[in-house]
């Protein structure tokens, strides 16, 4: 109770460093990387200002070569809280600044808000109520500060061949109460070169992360009549969410069409209208040439196709984590080339092989060339593992609410230590704004959190006697 009442007069300080930190644009951008910022000067910001945050609060920090870094506190074996400072693109259909940090009905709207600087500064807070309460500690408590987590984890990579890796911990990165499971991400590049060049299909570009349900995609057409693609589209029947347009003349034979559909994060496709697949299937009812209606055709099928790998004859499912899930999140097709990505979150009981030798063989038999880019194996701690059952006390004991403990697709730093699971900072029942427009944190749900996560701290570390 002491800590919930310095936490709550903590409230305006805690509220104006997650607006200052949402504040600074820390997308990846490693065409401006330098030494000390491998993914560039704003997500290097970021990192630096939070370490300085927690060092003006007495804690040790170490900033790990613009990497990662870290907020220490305590002493003894070590319990990691893994968080992320970097953010995925703001896209497209904000009501209000994406970095703006703007407060309307007491709601932190901004990009990071709720993934993950919102939630990662609640740690931090915690962190410090426990330290002002001059509450003995027998571990130390790490906050380690991602900056990759977005992209492909090589902050992680790095940062553990630096600096020990913890045992035990959380990643404030997700939903309440406690997810023990979270499937294994596959992320694959899936392309094809056309020779000779494709007769109308100059481009089509939809997305920019695999991870994300591309909300935006833009087409360019050559060879075709204007007439004929605007009454098309006046005809087709698009679902609630969708909208599409022709946009220009680029000249006398070049057409640009903008599709517009709803994003959502990539492991939960089914929440979002995906542009670009929206787009493949319009372009599908023009008159193309025989290759440009056999490569939209494959997409249309193949990663197309439901939601759960059902195009792949990949719809795997299991008891502890749920269905396969599949997303296209980035779509890039030229007269020359057809490249696109596609996320695959896939069942904890499941090895990789499983899923990728089916999609590899169709893909080569329809002579398209298939590379990983991205693999993380599933992640399973038991429900009843001493950690699982502290976090889910603590949830209990802060908010009232029923523990239970599930699973997800999304994938979290949680993943990156032995016995680590996802804490929050989402509520059963509210909206999951992730990598959406108008991301937000409610105050009243960051002070929650930041409540639940010094009782969880208190559970796991505190030396009582």
């Amino acid at each position: 109770m002491l800590l919930d009442q310095q936490i709550d007069l903590m409230k305006a300080e805690i509220v104006s460093a997650v607006q200052a930190c949402i504040q600074i644009k820390s997308v990846k951008d490693e065409e401006h990387s330098a030494e000390g910022a491998p993914f560039g000067p704003g997500v290097k910001e970021a990192l630096e200002w939070t370490l300085d945050l927690g060092k003006s609060f007495g804690f040790q920090v170490k900033n790990v070569e613009g990497y990662a870094g870290h907020i220490e506190m305590g002493t003894g074996e070590l319990l990691g809280i893994l968080g992320h400072l970097d953010v995925v693109p703001e896209g497209d259909g904000w009501s209000v600044p994406p970095y703006g940090a703007t407060i309307v009905d007491g709601k932190i709207f901004g990009r990071g808000a709720l993934d993950d600087k919102g939630p990662s500064l609640a740690a931090l807070f915690a962190m410090k109520a426990i330290k002002d309460a001059n509450i003995p500690l027998k571990m130390r408590v790490r906050l380690i500060l991602g900056t990759d987590e977005e992209s492909g984890w090589a902050d992680m990579d790095y940062y553990f061949k630096k600096e020990e890796t913890p045992q035990m911990g959380f990643a404030p990165d997700a939903e309440f109460p406690v997810i023990h499971a979270e499937k294994g991400i596959l992320h694959l590049e899936i392309s094809k070169p056309h020779s000779p060049a494709l007769a109308h299909i100059v481009s089509i570009r939809g997305g920019e992360r695999a991870n994300v349900v591309p909300d935006r995609c833009d087409v360019i057409l050559q060879g075709l009549s204007y007439e004929d693609i605007a009454q098309q589209l006046a005809n087709y029947v698009f679902p609630e969410g969708v909208s599409a347009s022709v946009i220009s003349k680029k000249s006398e034979s070049d057409l640009e069409l903008l599709f517009q559909g709803t994003s959502a994060h990539g492991s939960l496709p089914q929440n979002g209208n995906n542009a670009a697949l929206y787009a493949v299937r319009f372009l599908r009812t023009l008159p193309l040439s025989a290759e440009e209606q056999e490569t939209l055709d494959f997409i249309s099928i193949y990663p197309g196709m439901g939601f759960h790998g059902e195009g792949f004859g990949i719809a795997l499912s299991d008891e502890p984590s749920g269905k396969l899930s599949l997303n296209l999140g980035i779509l890039d097709m030229t007269s020359t080339n057809t490249r696109f990505v596609i996320d695959i979150r896939y069942p904890v009981t499941y090895q990789r092989d499983e899923v990728f030798q089916p999609i590899k063989k169709i893909a080569l038999n329809q002579q398209f060339s298939v590379e990983i880019i991205n693999h993380q194996e599933a992640h399973h701690v038991p429900k009843d593992s001493p950690l699982v059952q502290s976090l889910l006390k603590a949830y209990a004991e802060v908010t009232g609410l029923e523990p239970y403990a599930f699973a997800i697709g999304g994938g979290t730093y949680a993943k990156a230590i032995p016995q680590g699971v996802a804490f929050g900072p989402v509520l059963p029942g509210e909206p999951d704004g992730i990598h959406c427009p108008d991301e937000f944190i409610s105050i009243e749900n960051l002070l929650l959190t930041t409540k639940v996560y010094a009782q969880a701290i208190l559970n796991l570390a505190a030396d009582i006697n």
